[in-house]
């Protein structure tokens, strides 16, 4: 985790003023707590479309045949400019590396999901949209790690945000070496416990995708873009506590011939404990990173699952 992921966030939540209103919507955690740890890059497709601020506030408008968005003071339709801005604007950002993407909510051109949409004849909104730049954004890349910042408040949800971001750095980074068969399958083999609890069906289903594109001839860039896809489609439900449980048993398993019974049994019950709720994850897994250590035994296989994200972060003694 030496390079710094790099992160394209909407401009208004780094204190960036190009709300509507002239203001900005300062996301502090970002900004204050988590900024050393990525290389944060702001984009507000409002402004670099040319709507200028402070300016009238857009919406997302259903005319019966598609989303549009307008200014309903004047009926001004951007969709035009947006929709091209979007892809040109998605292309640079992948192209410069980003690992992730944080987006304001609610907002008509960056919110990801319930949206507000008007329908022609009715005054009251119905909350089933995506911002127009968001929907491009994902629709074209799939594979990178998105979230709005609402989302990034719960301690859980801002941790497990960040594994994915980290996850896909290091895939990144070890794409621009050039993807060969085995690449992917040292890949896979080193992210093995960190699939496993996160999301136990993707470490299966992964495993399957590479030999399937294998099997097939494909060229391994192609393979390699396929399984992060499909890891981050995966990844994108919250991990919960059983499936990290059963990896640090996979851990524990691997450590048995050299603990005590005692040690073992006091293991068991830490782990146990933070399965039911009892303690936070921190202090298994601090426990099992010293047992680790101590006996010379430590991998990069442990080590994906056991720091997933940097410690100094100051999520993990939270979740």
């Amino acid at each position: 985790m030496d390079n710094k992921p790099r992160l394209a966030v909407s401009a208004c939540l780094l204190g960036e003023k190009v709300c509507h209103n002239g203001d900005s919507a300062e996301f502090r955690a970002l900004t204050n707590e988590w900024n050393g740890h990525f290389d944060l890059v702001g984009i507000c497709p409002e402004v670099d479309i040319g709507m200028g601020t402070p300016r009238p506030a857009t919406r997302l408008a259903d005319d019966g045949e598609s989303i549009r968005l307008v200014n309903p003071q004047n009926g001004n339709d951007f969709t035009s400019q947006m929709l091209e801005y979007a892809q040109l604007q998605a292309n640079a950002l992948v192209d410069s590396g980003i690992c992730g993407f944080v987006f304001k909510k609610d907002s008509p051109s960056c919110g990801l999901e319930h949206v507000k949409v008007y329908r022609n004849g009715h005054d009251q909104a119905v909350r089933n949209g995506m911002g127009m730049f968001a929907k491009i954004f994902t629709t074209l890349y799939p594979h990178i790690p998105v979230i709005e910042e609402s989302r990034l408040t719960d301690p859980q949800q801002a941790e497990h945000y960040f594994a994915r971001v980290h996850f896909f750095s290091l895939w990144y980074h070890e794409g621009k070496k050039g993807w060969t068969d085995k690449a992917i399958k040292e890949f896979h083999n080193v992210n093995n416990l960190f699939l496993l609890s996160r999301s136990p069906d993707a470490k299966r289903k992964l495993g399957r995708l590479i030999i399937q594109g294998f099997d097939n001839g494909e060229h391994p860039e192609t393979v390699a873009l396929a399984y992060m896809t499909e890891a981050q489609q995966s990844l994108n439900v919250l991990t919960k506590a059983g499936p990290i449980a059963h990896a640090m048993e996979r851990v524990l398993g691997n450590l048995s011939s050299n603990l005590s019974k005692s040690e073992r049994q006091e293991m068991l019950d830490v782990i146990h404990d933070f399965r039911q709720g009892l303690l936070p994850r921190s202090v298994p897994l601090a426990l099992l990173q010293n047992h680790l250590r101590r006996y010379h035994i430590d991998t990069a296989i442990h080590q994906r699952f056991l720091s997933p994200i940097p410690s100094s972060l100051g999520l993990m003694a939270r979740v």
